[in-house]
């Protein structure tokens, strides 16, 4: 495999490269929440506070560049008093350094801190908002990784652009002081051109120009590839970031699908396009770097072969010598700041591009290309939940199918069973995480708890997992215990303030029962089950949803499995089926239930309902 055929593609295919202005114009973008924000004043007065240490840093540069000359001096005249007070001066100068970097880096890193947390507080809240984080991963071509474009890009975005900011300034101030200089020690030289005589000021100041030039268009155009390489390279280390995650996210069913050896070769296959674009960037840098140490090499002594004639014609003396070739290094090494922070540039383009893309997509999340429009969800006058003229397309338009008009009252035990897929998208657009389509969803008053097949188990403590999402456990003190005895889980008492990966901890049907704990513990209005009981037996289901209707008898229930299973609660069973033609036809027949009270059946259902908790909620 080539490192072109590498390449993870999914960045380059769906998002065009972006121009410089392009970059700029989002880079003050992402700048202007944190320096016009809530934290406006601190920001800027960090901003102000490294402006200052710059002007102190270039001021003792300057007298650095002073003390050189009296130093040389004080030697070709060999003055040993005067030396002994340029050693005084010398001391003086270096712990003004010390004290003026340290605090220099401290107020950088702070800025570099701060600036961090502002964006990623504000990437994290777009991520997470409103279903963005589910329409991201389930649009087609979407970008990658977006927890590691948070996580890395963000990092180094913030910190790349600070160091850069900090040091362009420094060079500019470092030039215009050293410019100066250097034009008054370089004099006025002449030469003849035929029979004509030439005087030149400043020759010394063109030749810094004209050398650092050079050198950083020839910089410039051997490191023309790096920001390729160092977005190549970031996203195929959050692949490969990705890949571990997921293999310890599915230990469990890996060991026992005895699948190690094929995760092996997938995670060498990844890291192989890691050890690519590892490769890649090497050979640029390697490239850059072979031009920038001779570069930097021959600065420090092209100054003095340049003015060596002028002291050995005692024009300058060796202090003024000394004192022009540190000069012209200072104004070439501020003239050379492109060459010197190519590579750091490039990878700073690379991340804001990343970081761009991304809040792009968190901007336009849940668009739809093609024909189709949003679903709309709006709110009834009435507690019923109606869908109204719904299609439902895939994220790039394609249709997937026309759900027939639908109406559901509130107190309604309602099963909905049939085509898997029309099931589970149908669930998660009146979830309002699926906006891909058209008609209308009009939803009842109320919240709908959507409870799905697989709950979200976070980390913390048992009761911190069961009071999950709202996490008021001190609220619901003795609830949360009773509801985990309610749904089976009573042995899980002892272990309720402890933690755990609960994910790996529990098994499906334990997660399944967290979730009903949950229902048990918010008692929702309106609930809807997305094949939440499916790890169960079709008894524990019967238990569960008998159990929760007498719980929370006020409350809707609506039980979406593909697979239609009988329970006596059930006021209406309806069922969404494919025809033979691809059409969708829709069977909605009462069930066995007759009204919201259960009429005659009541004491029947309670106990059942009893004699199912004596013999033990898992049992058959």
């Amino acid at each position: 495999m080539s490192e072109q055929q590498a390449r993870e593609p999914a960045y380059g295919d769906a998002h065009a490269a972006m121009t410089l202005t392009m970059v700029m114009r989002g880079f003050f973008g992402l700048a202007a929440p944190y320096w016009n924000g809530d934290r406006r004043l601190r920001a800027w007065a960090l901003t102000g506070a490294i402006l200052a240490l710059g002007v102190l840093q270039v001021t003792l540069a300057i007298r650095l560049n002073l003390w050189s000359a009296d130093l040389f001096n004080a030697v070709e005249q060999r003055s040993g008093s005067a030396l002994l007070a340029q050693m005084g001066i010398f001391a003086g100068i270096v712990i003004s350094t010390m004290l003026v970097n340290a605090i220099h880096l401290r107020t950088k890193r702070s800025i570099q801190l701060e600036w961090r947390q502002s964006l990623s507080e504000s990437m994290i809240a777009a991520w997470m908002h409103d279903g963005n984080q589910f329409r991201l991963e389930a649009t087609a071509g979407g970008l990658g990784n977006p927890d590691a474009r948070i996580a890395e890009d963000v990092r180094i975005a913030t910190e790349a652009a600070v160091e850069l900011a900090n040091s362009l300034f420094y060079c500019v101030l470092l030039l215009v002081s050293f410019v100066a200089i250097l034009w008054t020690l370089s004099g006025v030289i002449s030469f003849e051109i035929g029979s004509v005589t030439f005087l030149l000021s400043g020759h010394m100041v063109w030749l810094a120009f004209l050398y650092a030039g050079a050198g950083s268009l020839l910089a410039t155009y051997i490191g023309r590839h790096l920001v390729h390489a160092a977005d190549w390279r970031q996203t195929v280390e959050a692949n490969f970031r990705y890949g571990l995650v997921r293999g310890r996210d599915n230990a469990e069913s890996i060991a026992m699908a005895r699948s190690e050896s094929d995760e092996r070769r997938s995670l060498s296959k990844l890291f192989d396009a890691v050890a690519a674009a590892w490769r890649s960037q090497t050979q640029g840098l390697q490239r850059l770097i072979l031009f920038t140490s001779a570069y930097s090499t021959l600065a420090g002594f092209f100054p003095i072969l340049v003015s060596a004639p002028r002291f050995l014609a005692g024009e300058i003396s060796l202090g003024g010598l000394m004192q022009t070739a540190q000069a012209f290094q200072q104004a070439t090494g501020a003239l050379s700041w492109p060459v010197d922070n190519f590579a750091r540039l490039a990878e700073l383009r690379a991340s804001l591009e990343r970081i761009i893309a991304l809040d792009a997509d968190l901007r336009t999340a849940g668009t739809v290309s093609g024909e189709f429009a949003h679903i709309t969800r709006t709110a009834g006058l009435t507690k019923c939940l109606q869908l109204r003229h719904l299609t439902l397309t895939e994220p790039d338009g394609r249709p997937i199918t026309r759900v027939p008009d639908l109406e559901i009252s509130a107190g309604e035990r309602v099963m909905l069973s049939g085509d898997a897929r029309t099931i589970a998208v149908l669930c998660k657009a009146i979830g309002g995480v699926w906006p891909w389509g058209s008609g209308e969803i009009v939803l009842p008053a109320g919240q709908i708890f959507v409870s799905p097949a697989t709950p979200y188990l976070p980390g913390g403590t048992l009761r911190q997992v069961v009071s999950y999402p709202a996490r008021t456990e001190a609220d619901h003190a003795g609830a949360i215990e009773q509801c985990l005895t309610d749904v089976g889980l009573g042995y899980l008492l002892g272990r309720i303030d402890g933690t755990a990966d609960w994910e790996q901890a529990l098994s499906p049907q334990e997660v399944q029962q967290i979730g009903v704990a949950r229902l048990l513990l918010h008692h929702p209005e309106w609930i809807l089950m997305d094949r939440a009981t499916s790890a169960m037996t079709e008894a524990a289901e019967q238990k569960t949803i008998l159990m929760l209707a007498e719980r929370l008898p006020m409350a809707t229930i609506i039980v979406a499995d593909p697979r239609p299973w009988e329970s006596e609660i059930f006021t209406r069973r309806i069922t969404i089926n494919r025809s033979s033609a691809g059409d969708v036809v829709m069977q909605d027949l009462p069930g066995s239930g007759r009204d919201n009270d259960f009429g005659p059946q009541r004491q029947n259902l309670m106990g059942k309902l009893l004699n199912w908790t004596k013999a033990g909620f898992g049992g058959n």
